[in-house]
C-alpha cells in the first residue's frame, strides 16, 4: 500500500487533537464581554470511528460558564469537535451543574447551538434535580423519569411520574414545570384526563420555648 494513501486518516486524527489542544489553552482565557464563553473538554480517553463517523469519551467532562456536564461517557456524531449544531449522547452517572443547580441521570442528551449548550434531556430511573434558594433553608428537589432543562428558558419541565419539593411541601403531577430564574413551580395534566396533581402541605411546626426563658 502506497504511504499516502494514509494521509487522510493521519490528517483527521490531527484535526481531533489540534481541536482539543485548542480547547484546552482556551480554558485559561477569559471570554470577552458579550463573547460566546469557551467551550473546554477534558477526558480519560477518546476513540475515533470512522466507518460510523462518531466520536466517542470516557470519563468526560464538557464545561462552558457555569454548566459543566460529567459522564462515564459520551458520544458525538460527526469527526471533529463542532459545536454549532451537535448533539451529545452522554451515559453513566451523568452530572450537569448549573449555577445552583444540577441535574443527575443515567442518560442525558445536550444539544448544542450557535457554540452554546442549549438544552439537555436527562432520562433515568428516575432522573433528578436540586437548586438551592437563598431563602429556603434546604434544596428545591425534583425527580422524573425525564427532565428537559432550556438553558435560554432557564426552566426545567418534569414529566412522567414527576415529582417537586421545596423543603416543606411536596407536588406530585404528570408533568411539572419549575422556573429555575424566577422559583416558580406550575403543574400540567392532559385535557379530558382523569390524571390530577397532588400537594401535600407540612405546616410550620412553632419552634418550642426557650426553657430558659422566665414568662
Amino acid at each position: 500500500m502506497d504511504a499516502s494513501s494514509h494521509k487522510p486518516c493521519r490528517n483527521a486524527v490531527m484535526t481531533v487533537w489540534l481541536a482539543l489542544a485548542a480547547l484546552s489553552l482556551q480554558a485559561a482565557q477569559p471570554a470577552p464581554a458579550g463573547a460566546v464563553a469557551d467551550i473546554v473538554l477534558d477526558a480519560a480517553s477518546s476513540q475515533i470511528d470512522y466507518a460510523a463517523n462518531r466520536l466517542t469519551f470516557t470519563d468526560v467532562t464538557i464545561s462552558q460558564g457555569e454548566l459543566r456536564i460529567h459522564a462515564d461517557k459520551a458520544v458525538a456524531n460527526g469527526i471533529g469537535l463542532r459545536f454549532d449544531d451537535s448533539r451529545w449522547e452522554f451515559s453513566g452517572n451523568v452530572v450537569l451543574q448549573m449555577g445552583r443547580g444540577s441535574l443527575s441521570a443515567n442518560e442525558t442528551t445536550v444539544r448544542f447551538t450557535g457554540n452554546r449548550i442549549a438544552s439537555a434531556q436527562a432520562r433515568g430511573s428516575p432522573a433528578q434535580f436540586e437548586q438551592q434558594v437563598a431563602t429556603l433553608s434546604k434544596p428545591v428537589r425534583g425527580h422524573a423519569a425525564r427532565i428537559d432543562y432550556d438553558i435560554a428558558a432557564q426552566s426545567v419541565r418534569l414529566t412522567q411520574d414527576a415529582w417537586l419539593f421545596d423543603g416543606r411541601n411536596e407536588i406530585n403531577s404528570p408533568t411539572l414545570i419549575y422556573n429555575i430564574r424566577d422559583q416558580i413551580a406550575r403543574s400540567e395534566t392532559r385535557q379530558g384526563s382523569s390524571e390530577r396533581v397532588q400537594i401535600t402541605i407540612r405546616p410550620e411546626t412553632p419552634a418550642a420555648p426557650d426553657a430558659t426563658t422566665k414568662p
